[in-house]
């Protein structure tokens, strides 16, 4: 070959490199960016509303709900629009969805709100959120699924497994919420965050225009995707089995990260803007764990879980045995520790890059149903923060072996385990009994029978 003729072929191969690169950059960041709009205007519309009806748990866990509905209504949105409609005119309706959010913008409260009523202020709430923000967090919200699905049929070589830009976005959303008690909250008045949040708005049009146009143009020139994952899994339709599995995974951590901060809020200490610490835990398993290597061993997270979560179970058995610096430390470790277990399996689980959007529907719908259980139907089924220990006993139950003991014979010996540690919270479940003077609780010495 000529030096010319090489030379040509390594000019053809940069261009290659430079659209693929430009390709991923473009996604990443409008992933991104959707991402810091998501979960800005959560605590942004919270600072308009909450102050009306105080900030007590139960109504940040309310707020909480709406925003897991809204958000599995946007993921259902991206999933019927990556099935039913052809790809090249998928980016066309979904900019016609964002012009008509950006006409609900700047939000704020309603015309003719006025003040909640005594007997129905959570109803009230639903619907000014409803009405205030609910359009633009809907239209922003399907931005995640729909992106990856869109990046999935670039050809790019990686686009067969998308799942990493999930990372990317869920940074995005932790960036946020840690800028906006610091920066944003003291910085900018609300009137000047709803304008600075509509200008950020129209930026995510810009780039979704874009990321629509790459789509359009490489799809003429699409390759067969090759999938990163086994060849077991490519092109499978998940089953009913594997759905359930989805949700479970997805129900625990959404529910316990409402019930720790209830707990936290509530039993242990409270202060302005400490549900962010969670909630921003929460995103950061995300980014942790949907990778090919994690940030930190699995193996690692999996010795931990079980220990955090025995130290916790006696802490709240028996809450004068333990000193409250040991019980914040045991509760926050069992909470990283179960949150990160359930994620990680939820990555491995996931289906080739053809079910992403229903992937990520059935996950959002286990979020959902995590923030309802503890948000909503706990504080009427429970007297205190019972909710907490049962999905701490749900979080061990799902960890990597005990959902396929049900199926595997060599792993039966974790499924003899689950069966020992159910019987021992049922034998527990009978009653309280002391140690040594100590005065056992009865919801939590379940879930010290569970663990020990």
């Amino acid at each position: 070959m000529s030096a010319e003729a090489t030379r040509a072929v390594l000019v053809r191969r940069i261009a290659g490199l430079s659209t693929d690169r430009m390709v991923l950059a473009t996604f990443a960041v409008t992933l991104f960016v959707s991402a810091v709009l998501l979960f800005s205007v959560q605590p942004m519309f919270a600072r308009i509303v909450l102050p009306t009806l105080g900030g007590s748990p139960s109504v940040w866990a309310v707020s909480m709900c709406f925003f897991q509905a809204a958000l599995l209504a946007g993921y259902c949105y991206a999933h019927l629009l990556n099935r039913l409609v052809q790809p090249q005119f998928a980016p066309l309706v979904h900019l016609v969805l964002l012009g008509a959010a950006l006409l609900a913008l700047p939000f704020g409260l309603p015309e003719g709100a006025g003040a909640p009523p005594s007997d129905g202020a959570y109803v009230w709430l639903i619907g000014v959120l409803a009405l205030g923000v609910g359009l633009p967090f809907f239209a922003v919200s399907a931005n995640a699924p729909l992106l990856q699905a869109w990046f999935a049929r670039t050809g790019h070589p990686q686009a067969g497994d998308p799942y990493f830009l999930y990372g990317a976005s869920n940074l995005g959303s932790l960036l946020a919420l840690l800028a906006y008690p610091v920066a944003i909250e003291p910085m900018l008045g609300l009137r000047d965050q709803a304008a600075a949040w509509t200008d950020g708005f129209m930026v995510l049009g810009a780039l979704v225009l874009g990321c629509g146009l790459l789509l359009l143009a490489r799809l003429k020139a699409r390759v067969d995707l090759v999938s990163s994952l086994p060849k077991a899994a490519r092109g499978q339709s998940p089953g009913w089995a594997a759905r359930a599995h989805w949700v479970a995974l997805a129900m625990v951590p959404s529910g316990l990260l409402v019930a720790y901060t209830t707990h936290v809020t509530t039993d242990l200490a409270a202060a302005p803007f400490l549900w962010v610490i969670p909630l921003a835990i929460f995103l950061g398993t995300f980014i942790i764990v949907f990778c090919d290597k994690p940030l930190i061993p699995q193996r690692l997270v999996l010795m931990v879980q079980p220990f955090s979560v025995a130290l916790t179970a006696l802490g709240l058995a028996a809450p004068s045995a333990l000193g409250w610096p040991v019980l914040m430390g045991a509760g926050f470790a069992a909470f990283v520790t179960t949150t990160l277990v359930c994620h990680r399996v939820l990555y491995e689980r996931r289906p080739d890059a053809t079910h992403l959007t229903e992937f990520y529907l059935w996950m959002s719908f286990g979020g959902v149903l995590g923030g309802i259980f503890a948000a909503l139907a706990a504080p009427q089924l429970f007297n205190g923060v019972q909710e907490y220990p049962l999905l701490l006993v749900a979080g061990l139950l799902l960890r990597p072996g005990v959902w396929d003991a049900l199926k595997s014979r060599t792993e039966q010996l974790a499924a003899l385990q689950v069966t020992m540690a159910l019987a021992g919270a049922g034998a527990a479940t009978l009653g309280g009994y002391s140690i040594r003077g100590v005065s056992f609780n009865t919801a939590e010495t379940a879930l010290a029978g569970v663990v020990f």
